[in-house]
């Protein structure tokens, strides 16, 4: 009985140093989440007139199919747009200041308002039969960093329906260059697009 107890005993202590270690650990990430907040919280207001803001080509884009989504589309030609995909508001406020936060997190909306709304646009412009538009849309999608992975397989898709499956090798490139989360798995469906 003894032996079981001292196990017991050396079980209880050795949980209870990882335990502590845990919330140690713990304590030191949180008190270095809250000093970068102050610091962000602190940050003068910096310049954001030199970013690299999204234009849409306007005339590219000529009215087609007069749906919501191409009506969307054509309401962002004349906002501001930024893409801070993976930048939380911390860092936004460290970079460019607390009295930016506002207005930057209203332009990364307009972005994500965007990239949401072109799959679904260009899918209504296959449906009546713009192609060549869908595919300009399509490629203007890629060509703003957009991680909406329908956008890549729906122009691979149009690709080999017009006979341009030379161009989907390189949309593989681009998603393997991006920080996508699903990037691993949006290869493979463009490389099936590809060979099938």
């Amino acid at each position: 009985m003894f032996p079981c107890l001292a196990i017991f005993i050396v079980f209880i202590a050795i949980l209870t140093y990882y335990i502590r270690k845990s919330t140690a650990e713990q304590a030191a990430v949180e008190a270095a989440f809250w000093e970068k907040e102050r610091k962000a919280n602190s940050t003068l207001k910096a310049d954001i007139s030199t970013l690299d803001y999204i234009s849409i080509p306007v005339e590219r884009f000529p009215p087609l199919v007069n749906t919501d989504s191409e009506k969307r589309f054509l309401s962002l030609t004349d906002k501001k747009i930024l893409n801070f995909t993976g930048v939380s508001n911390t860092d936004l406020k460290l970079e460019y200041g607390f009295a930016n936060l506002e207005i930057l997190s209203e332009y990364e909306s307009n972005y994500n308002t965007l990239v949401t709304t072109i799959p679904v646009y260009a899918k209504e412009l296959i449906e009546a039969n713009y192609l060549d538009s869908a595919i300009e849309l399509l490629e203007f999608g890629v060509s703003i960093d957009a991680d909406v992975s329908s956008i890549y397989t729906e122009l691979a898709d149009v690709y080999k329906q017009v006979g341009k499956n030379d161009k989907i090798p390189a949309l593989v490139d681009k998603v393997n260059s991006m920080n996508m989360l699903t990037k691993d798995s949006l290869v493979k469906k463009l490389e099936v697009i590809y060979h099938t």
